[in-house]
């Protein structure tokens, strides 16, 4: 299965606040360009009760891939992340247009939210998350942006409060990463010849059309 190493990772902690929306919407309060350490927190929605409402902070997670050599949609595709200590956070990917959109910049701090689509998931809900290896399936549309353009720029974010934008104030949730390990993407390369329904058969349940495998066909009766 081929392999693309992330060509840029950005870290970002946003400023705490006790209204959720200021603390969600706002510029990160630090942000780190290609993290090397393993990080506890890394996604996270922490949350402190108190006077005034209490304090609500977010941290996000942004890479870039370089998938140019990727040149039609995959079949499928996943980002593997090496886990690191806090395991309680439910996460999603989505699109991005962070770090120059194409991995040219580092991360700013005014991406923080701006850069986020939270119309745009590239992933379901993960609602299990290891200490080891992690690997979070793409989806239909993050399938096709890989197949048509040359750059994948995804933030991984917390789902059930900065995703779903809840307050959710039952306390702090964190999924860790170790950055020390090389954040990368699989794929499974886009099946070649002929790619359609014959006579109400999926192309995907047709092995050979008259003694002929479906790789070695491109037109049936004249139709691509």
């Amino acid at each position: 299965m081929p392999t693309i190493n992330a060509n840029r990772v950005g870290s970002a902690i946003g400023f705490g606040n006790s209204s959720f929306t200021t603390a969600r919407e706002g510029n990160a309060e630090s942000v780190s360009d290609n993290p090397s350490n393993a990080d506890a927190n890394a996604i996270n929605h922490f949350f402190s009760s108190g006077r005034g409402g209490g304090t609500h902070k977010i941290r996000r997670v942004f890479i870039h891939f370089d998938v140019s050599s990727i040149s039609s949609t995959p079949q499928d595709a996943s980002i593997n992340i090496a886990g690191h200590s806090q395991t309680s956070a439910d996460i999603i990917v989505v699109k991005s247009n962070a770090m120059g959109a194409d991995g040219s910049t580092a991360l700013a701090a005014s991406e923080f939210f701006s850069s986020v689509a939270y119309g745009f998931p590239f992933s379901s809900e993960i609602t299990s998350w290891s200490t080891g290896s992690n690997s979070i399936p793409l989806n239909s549309d993050g399938l096709n942006h890989i197949g048509s353009n040359n750059n994948l720029t995804v933030a991984i974010i917390e789902h059930d409060s900065d995703f779903q934008n809840t307050a959710n104030t039952s306390g702090t949730v964190s999924s860790g990463i170790d950055f020390g390990t090389t954040i990368t993407l699989t794929y499974t390369e886009a099946a070649s010849g002929y790619s359609h329904k014959v006579s109400g058969v999926a192309s995907a349940s047709i092995g050979k059309v008259n003694t002929v495998a479906t790789a070695n066909i491109g037109k049936i009766n004249t139709v691509d």
